[in-house]
């Protein structure tokens, strides 16, 4: 587009008097303060020190010190402690920072930011204190340290303090003297100054009628800019994109994306969504103001990731949701050893520059800092991309790289976390009669936790184990291991699911829905959670809205829990018809009926119907379905019910007592379940009812 007439003459002659300023400007700040001018001839002074907390700062040499050891800084990094020390407690706008840092060239604002991390890493600042450097987010940053400025002949003044009228007048009183001091020719001149307003002036009313000419809509962008802080209460860690050229390197991008998600969520108070809600992404590509909307967050991170044998570049770009406003962009280079610490680095980065409050439980070393065996961490990120894909084959693929990895760096937690978590997958998944997979657990969970204590995935993989038949279902153990996990990972989304499922077992209902509830806010995908809701409403008998939960979780999420809680809450609401013909269907998809659960049902079903010849051969067939079942205690409550419906309390109770004492003590449920109102005035039913009350009471003391 042409540019009309005026403009081009107001153009013209703004960046004339811009210029002109810009050249007065920077020569000034070609010189340390140490330098004094008059006229065109500068006067030499002593060296110039600057001192703030333990440091000395002398910028005539380019030398940091603290506590009299040199303190390294890269270049561009020690200019940018000298311009902030230079105007201590005054705002320096970031394009301001890179105009004279960077005076000769043009940069993106990720080199700022890399300088000043560097920089605050050397003045021994964390996320959490800002001792010297004090980040406006959007804007800029200032030096909130005391300084003194000191020559050779002592201190002569302590910047952040306002001079006295009399201080600024003996200054420049003695900048006169200087002068005065010089010959004729010199001081005689004209000061460039007085020449410099008419340029000034014209400046001035070009800026005028420039801002007449800006529409209303860049106006409104420059405004909304310019306001505070966006706050960010959420975010979402979109997988990182593999820009290496190989396909084969998308594991290695997935697992620095679970890298920054686990150590964002660690450090930073905001809610950060879980790995699980936001791999879709990975091929699914919507607009950010959308993907915002679907996860309900604030911000969105992204970026990518470039492998070059064991180099490893990073650029991270930080956005607003709603708006797609840019808010933080960096970029990270760094040798494969040392990726363990980059994670929490780049978190440690985000929540400085958005003034983020951090979690008070964060680690003022974290392990993760150590550096690890390049080809163990890539083995690492291998068995968790298999991991995260819970199939057999990837399951085994996960298993043989974490084993490989731990072999290789024996002294590294996450690894051995992780492995710990692919053992108890095919313990529950593909192998419950194998034997030896349980010790390896063990062993895996507890090498895992003797090298990093505050490992989140070894406390969901422990609380896994704990809870089973062999050990007994040990509910107030296996709490105290996800909540373990959940205070480390509040993303945890699948701990979160596990301490749900303990929580409904024991009665605790309100508390299993909230925990399902929090794990769908976390993980908007996370069907599992989703059933557990239906689950637990079926529990507290409301049917109606247990089976609209159920019905609209997808189908092939797990089709035959979710079908076999369908079809209880069908009988319970009376559609009995419907209730067998779901039955049937999954018995024709699953014929292997894991645990006997749809034919337990198919148990109460006949009985209900007074067909007591069909109801106990489906409980001797159920029964033995069911045999090693880790959760054959709801086949047991299943076949109680249906020994009451046919007026049998003996069998009822004793079915009971079996499901109570193999993990499902649930009160609540059988105190108020219309199935086995026959069993109301046993005695025994009483007396084990009261038994079952005094141990629900006792697990609210630890809810």
């Amino acid at each position: 587009m042409c540019t009309p007439p005026a403009e081009a003459w107001a153009g013209h002659y703004l960046a004339r008097g811009l210029e002109v300023l810009k050249d007065r400007q920077d020569s000034a700040k070609r010189f340390p303060k140490s330098w004094q001018t008059a006229g065109s001839v500068m006067i030499s002074q002593s060296r110039h020190i600057y001192e703030f907390g333990s440091f000395r700062l002398i910028p005539e040499e380019r030398q940091l010190l603290r506590d009299n050891q040199s303190v390294p800084l890269t270049p561009k990094s020690f200019d940018l402690l000298v311009v902030l020390v230079e105007n201590s407690g005054h705002l320096l706008e970031k394009d301001e920072l890179l105009k004279r840092i960077w005076p000769d060239s043009f940069v993106e604002e990720a080199n700022l930011s890399v300088n000043m991390s560097a920089l605050r890493r050397a003045l021994g600042e964390t996320a959490n204190e800002h001792q010297f450097i004090e980040t406006v987010p959007r804007r800029g940053y200032r030096f909130v340290g005391k300084v003194e400025e000191r020559w050779k002949n002592g201190v002569r003044s302590t910047q952040g303090e306002s001079r006295s009228e009399s201080e600024d007048r003996k200054l420049i009183g003695d900048t006169d003297k200087a002068a005065s001091s010089l010959p004729a020719s010199v001081t005689a001149r004209p000061r460039p100054l007085i020449r410099l307003w008419p340029v000034v002036l014209a400046g001035s009313l070009v800026v005028a009628i420039l801002l007449l000419t800006v529409s209303i809509n860049r106006m409104r962008q420059r405004i909304v800019g310019t306001a505070g802080p966006v706050p960010i209460q959420s975010l979402a860690v979109l997988p990182l994109e593999n820009l290496s050229g190989d396909s084969s390197q998308d594991y290695f991008a997935d697992g620095m994306t679970d890298a920054l998600i686990t150590d964002l969520t660690k450090i930073a108070t905001i809610r950060v969504m879980s790995r699980s809600s936001v791999m879709r992404y990975k091929s699914e590509r919507k607009p950010w103001p959308e993907i915002g909307r679907e996860l309900n967050v604030d911000a969105l991170l992204m970026g990518s990731v470039v492998r070059e044998g064991e180099r490893v570049r990073i650029k991270l770009q930080l956005v607003h949701a709603t708006t797609s406003q840019n808010l933080w962009a960096n970029g990270y280079e760094r040798d494969l050893r040392d990726m363990l610490a980059l994670p929490g680095e780049v978190a440690q980065d985000i929540i400085s520059e958005f003034q983020i409050k951090p979690r008070p439980q964060e680690r003022t070393q974290p392990a993760s800092s150590r550096s690890v065996n390049p080809e163990a961490y890539d083995l690492y990120l291998r068995g968790r991309y298999y991991l995260n894909r819970q199939t057999k084959e990837n399951n085994e693929a996960a298993i043989t790289a974490l084993e490989r990895a731990v072999t290789r760096d024996s002294t590294f937690a996450a690894a051995h976390a992780a492995l710990a978590q692919a053992y108890v997958w095919k313990l529950f998944l593909f192998a419950p009669n194998e034997k030896q997979l349980d010790e390896k657990a063990f062993v895996a969970v507890e090498k895992a936790l003797a090298l990093d204590p505050e490992s989140a995935e070894a406390h969901l993989a422990r609380g896994r184990l704990l809870w089973t038949p062999a050990n007994h279902f040990p509910h107030e153990k296996a709490i105290r291991e996800y909540r373990r996990a959940l205070a480390l990972d509040p993303t945890l989304d699948e701990a979160r699911n596990q301490l749900a499922l303990v929580y409904g077992h024991i009665g605790a209902f309100d508390e299993a829905l909230q925990q399902s509830r929090e794990a769908i806010t976390t993980n908007p995908n996370n069907n599992l959670a989703q059933l557990r809701i239906g689950q637990t409403l079926n529990f507290q008998g409301k049917y109606e809205e247990a089976l609209a939960v159920l019905r609209a979780i997808p189908q092939e999420a797990n089709p035959a829990l979710v079908g076999h809680q369908t079809a209880w809450a069908l009988f319970n609401l009376g559609r009995k018809d419907e209730a067998s013909a779901t039955l049937e269907k999954l018995l024709r998809d699953y014929p292997e009926d894991t645990g006997g659960v749809f034919t337990s049902v198919q148990a109460v079903l006949a009985a209900s119907a007074g067909q007591g010849r069909i109801a106990e051969n489906k409980i001797n067939v159920a029964v033995e379905k069911g045999k090693g079942y880790g959760h054959f205690h709801h086949t047991a409550y299943h076949i109680a019910c249906a020994y009451a419906l046919m007026n049998k309390p003996e069998e009822a109770i004793k079915w009971l007592q079996a499901a109570a004492d193999n993990g499902f003590p649930c009160y609540p449920l059988f105190e108020r379940d219309t199935n086995l109102d026959s069993l109301r005035q046993d005695a025994r039913f009483v007396t084990f009812l009261a038994k079952l009350r005094q141990q629900s009471e006792y697990f609210r003391t630890i809810l």
